[in-house]
């Protein structure tokens, strides 16, 4: 039904003008140094709230003795490098000459 008004023409255009005057307003309002530097100055707030919330957790989590996200990605990293290591050493020990496993203790 929804798709069936959208399809009227009188309906698309009413849509049309909104969509126009919408985009002029948004320019209008981004143009305005004012609400720019607004906009800028609530940005960073947010950006400087979310990192004193991300330092207090991290803090948290240390206080209770539980890793963060940043420590689970260094383990992580770790492992893989680990991996990697074991796997070239197991190419090693397979290119050796009578590496066949016999006599292995």
């Amino acid at each position: 039904m929804l798709d069936q008004m959208l399809r009227h023409p009188a309906v698309k255009k009413a849509l049309e003008a909104g969509e126009e005057r919408v985009g002029k307003l948004v320019t209008q309002l981004l143009s305005s140094e004012k609400v720019v530097s607004g906009l800028q100055s609530m940005v960073s707030s947010a950006l400087t709230a979310k990192s004193v919330v991300d330092r207090g957790v991290k803090r948290t989590l240390q206080a209770v003795n539980l890793p963060s996200t940043e420590d689970v990605e260094e383990l992580r990293r770790k492992l893989s490098d680990l991996e990697s290591m074991l796997d070239q050493l197991a190419e090693r020990v397979d290119r050796k000459p009578g590496a066949g496993g016999e006599g292995a203790p």
